[in-house]
C-alpha cells in the first residue's frame, strides 16, 4: 500500500494492556454537525436548511427544461447550477491541548470550509470525503464554520457527461472531530487512518497486517499503537501492542497478527465480520481509538469458470443504483440508505455496482453486512481529458476512493471508467483517451494491489480500451435500444469470443423502461424516447435477457441497470419527465414494479408468490393471460373465489394462465401455493368494463394528479415528443 512512512521504531510492549482499560474516559469524540444551517443560493436571500441538503431535489429530476431540449449532459443548465454557502456556530468551545477536525461525506462538486472567515481547505469531487484540521482557525467561545459548494461544471472534474443529474449541496453528513495532540490520523484522504490487509488466508489461519497512521501536533512523545481482532461475539481472537518514537508529524505503524481458524466473510451465504479496534496511548495519557470491520475472503474472475468468491465459482446475481430519490436529492438519510440496501437483498441480489461514482461509507457499511459482492467505480463517465488538471484530479478522486473505503470487504473490484468515447468530443480533439484510462488503470492497481480493476463499455470493437482493465463488463440493451430481448445471446457469445479467453466477461448494464401506471397485452416493444413505457414489456424483457445471462456461467455477474428510478434532466420519456425509469423500484422506493418480484421469484430464497399487471387494474377483454413469479413447487389460481388450476411454474419462476375469463365489474384474482408446509396468497382486483372494439390491443395509463384519473388507451399511438 503507498502510504507516506516515515521514521520510527517500534518495540513489542506485550499483551499485557487490556483494551478496556487501555483508552482515558475523554478519547476521540465525534460531534455531528447535521441539523439546522444558515443557507444562501447564489448570494441571494438566506434561510434555514437541514444538513444534509441538496438544492435540486425537485428540479434536477422533474424535466421542466428537458421538454424544451435544452438538457444534453450532467453539464447542462436544464436544473439549479451553481454556488451556495452553509454556515452555522460548533456544538463545543475549544479546550486547551486538543485539536479540532472537520470531515464532510461529500458536497457536490466542489466545496471550501471557513472558519471563523479564514480558509480551512478546498475538495474538488462530489463523491468523495474531506478532512480539515481547524484547530488554528478556532477562537475562544463561540466559531463559526462556513461551507461554501458549488455544483457548476469544469473541465478538470469527473464526470463529464453522464445520463444522470449532478445534484448540488452538503448532501452527506458532516462532523467536528475532536483528539488529543497526538491521534489516528483522519487527514491522510480523509480515510480512517487504519488499513487492513489480509496477507494470507486459509481454513488454519489468516494472517493480518494493520496500519496505522498516526498524526501527532509535533511534540516528541512515545506512542503505544494496540491492535484487537475481535469476533462477532465481541471476544478477542487476535490482538498486540507495540511502541512507536520518533519525532515526525506523520508515523505509520504496522502490525502483523494471525487469526486461528478464520471465519470466512461468505457473500450473502455469510457475511461475517470481525471487528479491528486501534488504539493508542502516550505516557501522558492522550489516547485515541478506531473500530474498523474485517471480512476475511479470497476474490478472482475465472474468464472460464466467472466469479470465484473463496474459491467457488458463482454467478453474481447484481442490481445497479444511482443514490438519489424523489424528495430528497441526493441528501439521502442513513434510514433511506439502509432501505435501499434491504429492498436490494430482500429481492435476492447477492452484487452491487455503485454506478457511476462511489457510495457513502454507511452504503458499503450496509454492504458489508449484507453481504453484497461491490463494484465501486470512479466517475469516468463517456469522456475524459487529457490535460494534466483532469489527471490530476482524477488521481485524486481514485485515491480518496480507495483509501476511504480500503477496509471494506463488500468491495471486490474498482471501477475505472463507463462508457469512454461515447461522446464525440475526444476524438475529434485528439485526446488519447485509452493512454489516460491505461495510466490511471496502473495507478488504481499499485495504490490498492489486493483489488482487480473492472470497467464498463459499449463498444465491443474497441479493444485498446476494452483491455486495459483486468476484466472488462459491457453495458447492452437487447429489447431496449436495439434488437429483441433474445438477442442479448449472440451479444454474450460475441464479448465471449473476443474477449473470454484472457478477461473476465460481465453485463454491466441491462434493462428496460417502466412505468406503473402504463400497461398493454400483448406487450409489445415501445419506443425508449417515447411517452409509452407499459410495465409488462419490462418484465417480460428481464425474463429473456435474465435467461441468456443464466445460461453462460463464462458471464461472472450481471447488473440490472437499474435498481431505483432516478433523476436524468435530460430525459422526457415515460411517465415522468427529468427521470430514468428503468428502476425495478420507483422513483420514490414506494413501489417494486413486476420485474422486482420476477428477480425476486429467480434469486431470493424467500417463498414468493406475485401476480403480474396486478396495477392493470380496468380491463376491456373479457378473456385475459395471467402471469405469476412464483419459486414455490405449484401455484393454484382462482378467479372470484373459483379454482382455475394448478400450474408447475417454469424454469424462470413463472406460472401462466393462458385465457383466464373475467365476468363484468370487479374481479378478485387469487394465487396460492405450498412452501414447507406453510401457505403463502397474492390477490388483486382488475375490472373489467368491455369496450365493444373487439380485437384491438388492451392498453391501461393511470395518471396521478390531484383527481387520481385513470384514462383507458386502445393501440397507444407513437408519442409524437
Amino acid at each position: 500500500m503507498n502510504i507516506r512512512i516515515h521514521s520510527f521504531n517500534v518495540s513489542c510492549a506485550g499483551l499485557c494492556c487490556a483494551l478496556g482499560s487501555f483508552l482515558a474516559a475523554d478519547a476521540r469524540e465525534v460531534h455531528s454537525l447535521n441539523g439546522s444551517w444558515d443557507y444562501s443560493f447564489n448570494g441571494g436571500s438566506s434561510g434555514k436548511v437541514a444538513v444534509p441538503h441538496t438544492w435540486n431535489a425537485e428540479d434536477a429530476a422533474d424535466g421542466v427544461k428537458g421538454q424544451r431540449g435544452d438538457a444534453k449532459s450532467v453539464n447542462s443548465d436544464a436544473y439549479r447550477r451553481g454556488s451556495a454557502v452553509y454556515s452555522r456556530t460548533l456544538p463545543v468551545a475549544p479546550r486547551p491541548g486538543k485539536r479540532y477536525f472537520i470531515r464532510g461525506g461529500g458536497a457536490s462538486i466542489v466545496s471550501e470550509v471557513s472558519v471563523n472567515g479564514k480558509p480551512a481547505g478546498r475538495h474538488e469531487g462530489a463523491f468523495t470525503a474531506f478532512c480539515y484540521e481547524i484547530t488554528p482557525l478556532l477562537k475562544q467561545g463561540a466559531n463559526t464554520v462556513s461551507v461554501l459548494v458549488d455544483n457548476t461544471q469544469r473541465e478538470h472534474i469527473a464526470p463529464q457527461r453522464g445520463d444522470f443529474s449532478m445534484f448540488g449541496g452538503l448532501y452527506r453528513p458532516i462532523e467536528l472531530i475532536e483528539t488529543d495532540g497526538v491521534c489516528i490520523d483522519p487527514l491522510f484522504y480523509a480515510s480512517p487512518g487504519v488499513f487492513i490487509t489480509t496477507k494470507s488466508l486459509d481454513k488454519s489461519k489468516a494472517e493480518v497486517e494493520v496500519k496505522t497512521l498516526l498524526n501527532s501536533d509535533g511534540k516528541a512523545r512515545d506512542v503505544d499503537v494496540a491492535v484487537e481482532i475481535l469476533d462477532m461475539k465481541g471476544r478477542k481472537v487476535a490482538g498486540k501492542t507495540v511502541k512507536a518514537a520518533g519525532e515526525k508529524k506523520n508515523l505509520e505503524v504496522p502490525v502483523t497478527l494471525a487469526i486461528a481458524k478464520p471465519v470466512l466473510w461468505n457473500g450473502v451465504r455469510n457475511p461475517y465480520l470481525y471487528q479491528v479496534k486501534t488504539s493508542i496511548r502516550t505516557a501522558d495519557g492522550q489516547t485515541d481509538e478506531i473500530v474498523q470491520p474485517l471480512g476475511l475472503r479470497t476474490v478472482s474472475v475465472d474468464p472460464g469458470k466467472g466469479f470465484v468468491l473463496n474459491g467457488k465459482p458463482m454467478q453474481v446475481k447484481g442490481v445497479s443504483r444511482h443514490q438519489d430519490m424523489k424528495g430528497k436529492g441526493w441528501a439521502l438519510s442513513p434510514e433511506d440508505e439502509a432501505r435501499d440496501i434491504r429492498l436490494i437483498a430482500d429481492m435476492g441480489a447477492d452484487g452491487l455496482r455503485t454506478g457511476h461514482y462511489p457510495a457513502s461509507s454507511n452504503v458499503y457499511d450496509l454492504c458489508d453486512k449484507t453481504g453484497l459482492v461491490v463494484w465501486s467505480e470512479v466517475p469516468n463517465v463517456n469522456l475524459v481529458r487529457d490535460t494534466p488538471e483532469f489527471r490530476e484530479n482524477n488521481r485524486l478522486q481514485a485515491r480518496e476512493m480507495i483509501y476511504q473505503h480500503w477496509n471494506h470487504p463488500s468491495i471486490c473490484m474498482w471501477g475505472i471508467f463507463n462508457e469512454i468515447g461515447h461522446q464525440p468530443e475526444a476524438s475529434s480533439k485528439g485526446v488519447d483517451m485509452e493512454a489516460e484510462l491505461t495510466e490511471l488503470n496502473k495507478f488504481v492497481k499499485e495504490t490498492d494491489p489486493s483489488r482487480m480493476t473492472v470497467a464498463a463499455s459499449n463498444q465491443a470493437g474497441r479493444k485498446k480500451l476494452n483491455n486495459i482493465p483486468d476484466h472488462i463488463a459491457f453495458n447492452t440493451y437487447p429489447g431496449w435500444y436495439g434488437g429483441g430481448p433474445e438477442t442479448m445471446k449472440g451479444n454474450l457469445n460475441g464479448y465471449i469470443r473476443d474477449y473470454g479467453g484472457k478477461m473476465g466477461i460481465a453485463v454491466s448494464e441491462y434493462g428496460h423502461g417502466a412505468s406503473t401506471g402504463m400497461h398493454e397485452n400483448p406487450a409489445k416493444r415501445p419506443s425508449p424516447t417515447g411517452f409509452w413505457h407499459p410495465e409488462e414489456w419490462q418484465s417480460q424483457a428481464h425474463e429473456i435477457n435474465y435467461k441468456c445471462i443464466r445460461e453462460r456461467p463464462e458471464v461472472w455477474g450481471s447488473f440490472v441497470w437499474n435498481m431505483f428510478d432516478f433523476g436524468s434532466a435530460s430525459r422526457f420519456e415515460g411517465e415522468s419527465p427529468g427521470i430514468n425509469d428503468k428502476g425495478l423500484v420507483t422513483y420514490d422506493r414506494k413501489t417494486p414494479k413486476d420485474a422486482y418480484f420476477f428477480y425476486k421469484a429467480n434469486w431470493s430464497p424467500q417463498p414468493t408468490v406475485y401476480i403480474t399487471s396486478r396495477r392493470f387494474a380496468e380491463r376491456t377483454e373479457k378473456t385475459v393471460p395471467v402471469k405469476v413469479y412464483s419459486n414455490a413447487p405449484a401455484v393454484k389460481l382462482a378467479v372470484n373465489g373459483k379454482a382455475v388450476g394448478s400450474v408447475k411454474p417454469d424454469e424462470l419462476k413463472r406460472a401462466v394462465w393462458p385465457e383466464v375469463t373475467l365476468k363484468p365489474g370487479v374481479n378478485t384474482i387469487t394465487a396460492t401455493a405450498s412452501v414447507g408446509g406453510k401457505t403463502y396468497t397474492d390477490s388483486c382486483k382488475w375490472t373489467l368494463k368491455p369496450s365493444g372494439g373487439g380485437g384491438r390491443k388492451e392498453g391501461f395509463r393511470a395518471l396521478s394528479g390531484p383527481f387520481h384519473q385513470q384514462v383507458q388507451v386502445s393501440n397507444p399511438a407513437p408519442d409524437p415528443r
